[in-house]
């Protein structure tokens, strides 16, 4: 076949597309071609004329010099490589992680025991693994430990340097403005520590959001008692009306803040806090006690009982549940403490129900063996009084001597029943004796008296 052209050097040179082979990549030799011995594929005419090639089977075992071969080889070498190595930085940053977190978990744990400086060393290393391993807030998180560690171990300086530079990095930290707030109020600049502890209620809490409800919680609580202790009243009970407004629904949450506004003079507001408790648990001991309290400071003697006597029956309930440890082996000072003022102030609104004389709905007799009762028992306190500190005894007036001096109690009775308009006259007397064994003696112990004490707190205050 004639193809036009003349057959060239070995190689491709001068030779038509037509003569290479697209199996092997080699020129086809034909004729008087392949007679002069040169380098190639022989090949024959097909039935159409065309050459085709017949690669031979040495030719074919040349497969991988194929251009497409050695490229696929080289792409797959290098996806091998890299899963090879993003496996091995896998592995090293996660090492890195690893390492952090355990330095971290061994300086808390030095931290609890007391050894500062111990702490502070391991935070420090924890700092360096955890450098661009962790998100932000993850990486904050580590910074906050190692100022902790600084403050346990008397850094100040350095830990409120590191505090403000991670204060300008991210101010909305609730937690960096929480511990620039403390560091304000040790050092006595108001403004600031105001200002940051704000910052910490409105900022951002990295936790769920039950525990944050309950962080800016005991934010708000921190800054009523720092501002309690300034004297800063106005302001302290403000922040504690707020706080309640805050309050999630929890009954030891409205317990706590029910308790604090008891300390603050708010029996009511606390009340409020109180019932929503006991609304939440009906049988929360601690929530009894504290509407019982309120009660008592309002001088709801009635109430006062009631709530009073469900917490200690509730506190022996507990006591006698299987499973639950003894009081000696479960309360503190503190919760003895508690039972004891409950128990006094239940014996003092018992008295006082029982005591008082103008309570509404009593007849003649029953009001004046009250008063009667009031009077022996202020008589009584008066004397012991008079003789241990050499005072004179207030005698009664003329009016009085038919009650006062009559032998029995029966008799002073049946006399001040008949002569009932004379029953004020009579408490007035007695509560002039509780006032002067208070004066001369101090306040009452016995509940009887402090519940006389109580009664005329009350009577006198009615127009």
């Amino acid at each position: 076949m004639n193809t036009g052209k003349m057959p060239g050097p070995p190689g491709r040179q001068g030779v038509d597309s037509s003569q290479i082979c697209p199996k092997c990549g080699r020129v086809i030799l034909y004729g008087s071609q392949a007679a002069l011995g040169l380098h190639g594929s022989q090949g024959t005419l097909g039935p159409e004329g065309h050459l085709v090639c017949r690669c031979s089977a040495r030719s074919r075992r040349y497969w991988l010099h194929s251009r497409e071969t050695i490229l696929l080889l080289c792409v797959l070498g290098l996806i091998v490589a890299f899963a090879i190595t993003g496996f091995a930085a896998k592995l090293y940053h996660g090492r890195r992680a690893q390492l952090a977190r355990s330095w971290t978990d061994r300086g808390n744990a030095e931290l609890k025991a007391g050894d500062a400086a111990a702490a502070l060393s391991d935070f420090r290393a924890a700092l360096v693994y955890a450098h661009r391993e962790f998100s932000p807030e993850e990486q904050e998180r580590f910074e906050l430990d190692f100022v902790q560690a600084l403050l346990a171990a008397g850094d100040r300086d350095e830990a409120r340097s590191y505090l403000l530079d991670m204060y300008e990095r991210a101010p909305g930290n609730s937690r960096v403005n929480l511990e620039l707030a403390r560091m304000a109020a040790q050092m006595g600049d108001d403004a600031d520590a105001k200002r940051y502890y704000n910052g910490a209620i409105y900022g951002v809490w990295d936790e769920n959001t039950d525990d944050v409800l309950r962080s800016r919680l005991d934010t708000r609580l921190e800054l009523y008692r720092y501002l309690t202790d300034r004297g800063e009243k106005a302001e302290a009970q403000s922040v504690l009306l707020a706080t309640a407004a805050a309050v999630p629904p929890d009954p030891a949450l409205h317990v706590q803040v029910g308790q604090l506004m008891l300390q603050a003079g708010q029996p009511q507001a606390a009340l409020d806090e109180f019932e929503r408790a006991l609304r939440l648990g009906p049988r929360d001991y601690e929530a009894l006690v504290g509407a019982g309290e309120a009660y008592f400071q309002l001088g709801n003697d009635q109430q006062a009982v009631r709530f009073l006597e469900s917490a200690t029956r509730e506190a022996s309930q507990q006591k006698r549940r299987p499973g639950q440890k003894t009081d000696q082996q479960t309360d503190s000072a503190a919760r003895e403490s508690e039972k004891a003022q409950v128990f006094h102030d239940l014996a003092i609104a018992e008295a006082a129900l029982a005591l008082n004389p103008h309570a509404p709905g009593l007849d003649p007799m029953e009001r004046a063996r009250r008063a009667v009762r009031a009077y022996d028992t202020a008589m009584a306190r008066i004397r012991a009084c008079a003789s241990e500190h050499g005072i004179a005894t207030p005698r009664p007036s003329v009016n009085l001597t038919p009650f006062t001096r009559v032998a029995t109690d029966e008799l002073a009775d049946a006399a001040l029943a008949r002569h009932i308009d004379q029953l004020d006259q009579l408490m007035e007397f007695v509560y002039q004796m509780e006032a002067t064994a208070t004066q001369n003696c101090g306040p009452p112990v016995d509940p009887t008296n402090v519940a006389i004490v109580r009664i005329g707190g009350r009577t006198r205050a009615t127009p």
